[in-house]
């Protein structure tokens, strides 16, 4: 006997809500019973979702007798994406600008605690969900997207933006090629050694460290006048000094070259284009074999507008 499908999001309600203040076990066989309704086509993901938002409507009401009901239906949410009854993406969507925060940092939570943090990153990365979207919107931001997910136990979902925030520190303590390496591989996983983003952030960290050593902050130094020749000298060590950790990630990898190339036209339209860096830049580059000739190529032909500084750079390489 089937229920009508009309009737459905509702039975899956009662389902949840009735086993909330069971045992884990009586959760979990809940869980099992919404699956296997989907697996015999009975009951869609539509369904679940319509029911799972009905629940979490009932919250304020149900927190009275059962306070933990958001982790609890977090667990379901979890074992519900385990079982591709739904997708993260999918759960996502209706949690978007914090409806419902923590709810869905719960979520992933639950997922990381019943499968695994690799296999949680990897499903995550798939979903393409924004997870700044997903907090409230006065949290809309990297820096305080960061610490809320170090709240969360959360952050190696973003290996990426926690290297943002320390590899220039750690270069400031010690800019020694062997050291900042060591620290690349203690924190860094090598699947990302590949990726364009480590690159972008690997290179803009040592152009950062290379500009404020040869121009302190405190330096009245207008953009527009040349540096002198002992700076010239100090830029040129400092990035000779720093050439076998960018080989070590670059070298026979053209796209990664590109990625570098970018991080220096963004780190040099950041600073309002100082006087001839580019063109110096991209002749070390070369002469200390960073980057190769073909590299070169691929970043002037290249028509993709992600980066900013584009039209002006090509013109000061040209000119």
């Amino acid at each position: 006997m089937r229920a009508p499908k009309h009737f459905l999001p509702e039975m899956l309600s009662k389902v949840i809500i009735l086993s909330l203040d069971r045992s884990d076990e009586d959760k979990e066989k809940a869980s099992s019973l919404i699956s296997l309704l989907k697996q015999e086509g009975i009951a869609t993901s539509d369904n679940f979702m319509q029911a799972f938002l009905n629940v979490l409507e009932q919250c304020p009401k149900l927190e009275v007798d059962i306070p933990l009901v958001k982790s609890y239906l977090a667990q379901f949410a979890a074992r519900a994406i385990i079982s591709e009854l739904v997708s993260i993406s999918e759960l996502a969507q209706p949690l978007e600008s914090g409806t419902h925060f923590p709810l869905f940092l719960l979520c992933l939570q639950q997922l990381a605690k019943l499968q695994d943090r690799e296999w949680l990153t990897e499903l995550f990365q798939q979903s393409k969900v924004n997870m700044q979207k997903m907090l409230p919107e006065i949290d809309q931001n990297k820096d305080r997207m960061l610490e809320i997910l170090e709240g969360k136990g959360l952050s190696f979902l973003f290996p990426l933006l926690k290297l943002e925030k320390e590899l220039l520190k750690q270069i400031k303590l010690d800019p020694s090629p062997q050291t900042i390496y060591k620290w690349i591989k203690d924190n860094i996983s090598p699947k990302l050694h590949v990726d364009k983003g480590f690159v972008n952030i690997l290179m803009t960290s040592f152009l950062q460290y290379i500009s404020s050593e040869v121009s302190p902050p405190s330096d009245e130094t207008d953009s527009s006048s040349a540096p002198s020749k002992e700076q010239l000298e100090q830029e040129k060590q400092l990035l000779l000094s720093f050439k076998p950790v960018m080989q070590k990630f670059l070298h026979d990898h053209v796209d990664l070259q590109v990625s570098a190339l970018y991080a220096l036209q963004v780190h040099c339209y950041n600073s309002s284009f100082p006087k001839g860096m580019l063109l110096r830049f991209f002749v070390h580059f070369y002469d200390m074999e960073i980057i190769e000739e073909e590299a070169f190529l691929a970043w002037k032909e290249d028509i993709t507008q992600e980066f900013p500084g584009k039209g002006k750079a090509l013109f000061q390489v040209s000119a």
